[in-house]
């Protein structure tokens, strides 16, 4: 297993064993603090291919307040990118947002499920998975701002 992918198994280990708990103060290295009006997100950050590649997949569990950002360094569409759940054993939400730090849209993923495909409704920049039923609780909706900032040289590639 490539270095790269040891530590971020590491780091996402580290974010599902802080559920329950409150995570306030700054985010680990790789991480960040995605913050909307109703709560915050510490979320591994997704920023290369592979990495977007991955994302979830097999991961058995978050934390309550833990996610997953998926950073490009260019806008995309719906016929650029979507999101499925193959091999993702947890239900979860995903926050489509543009570079304006603006959700597009939201949706609901269901754990496993390969067929489905979720778009973005607009261009978008970053996506955003947390646990099912955390954007609805924290009153995310399209419309809702967000706000974070990525490490320098975080994206590595469009």
């Amino acid at each position: 297993m490539p270095m790269k992918r040891i530590v971020a198994f590491a780091l996402l280990i580290g974010i599902a064993s802080c559920k329950g708990s409150d995570m306030s103060g700054p985010a680990a290295p790789g991480t960040v603090s995605v913050t909307f009006s109703g709560g915050t997100v510490t979320a591994l950050i997704a920023s290369t291919s592979t990495a977007r590649a991955n994302g979830l997949m097999n991961v058995a569990s978050l934390g309550a307040n833990s996610g997953m950002l998926f950073a490009w360094g260019t806008n995309h569409d719906s016929l650029d990118v979507s999101f499925y759940m193959k091999d993702t054993p947890i239900p979860l939400s995903i926050a489509f947002i543009n570079a304006n730090m603006v959700v597009v849209n939201v949706d609901e993923m269901v754990a496993e499920d390969a067929v489905t495909h979720h778009k973005p409704k607009g261009t978008f920049r970053y996506a955003l998975e947390a646990n099912k039923g955390w954007m609805t609780a924290h009153g995310v909706q399209a419309g809702s701002t967000v706000s974070f900032t990525l490490p320098a040289g975080t994206v590595t590639d469009p």
